[in-house]
């Protein structure tokens, strides 16, 4: 499963609870901004169709730009490209966080 890409990571039994819990922690935390912007994108889609979302692109995407996780993830993508190894990105941008102790 993992080498077709169904599945991103196998862990040891003995550290599936403690991944388990971090990565519940992480979505706890809230979506990343660019998942925020892809559902605004759908939703748009979803009220006036292909118009509706062409006119919002721009508005809902060019931000992203401006933030360190684009940057990372064009970083990654560049390592990919070159046939390195991609870095594991760590999201800091996040949408309505729904704890004090996420904003960190």
């Amino acid at each position: 499963m993992a080498d077709t890409s169904v599945i991103n990571r196998l862990v040891p039994d003995d550290e599936l609870l403690s991944h388990a819990g971090n990565f519940a922690r992480r979505v706890a935390c809230g979506p990343t901004l660019a998942h925020a912007a892809h559902k605004a994108l759908l939703h748009s889609w979803t009220l006036g169709g292909t118009p509706s979302a062409d006119r919002d692109l721009f508005d809902l995407s060019v931000p992203l730009f401006a933030t360190q996780d684009v940057r990372a993830g064009l970083e990654s993508a560049a390592a990919l490209r070159a046939g390195k190894p991609r870095p594991v990105l760590d999201f800091h941008g996040r949408w309505r966080p729904h704890r004090a102790a996420c904003e960190t």
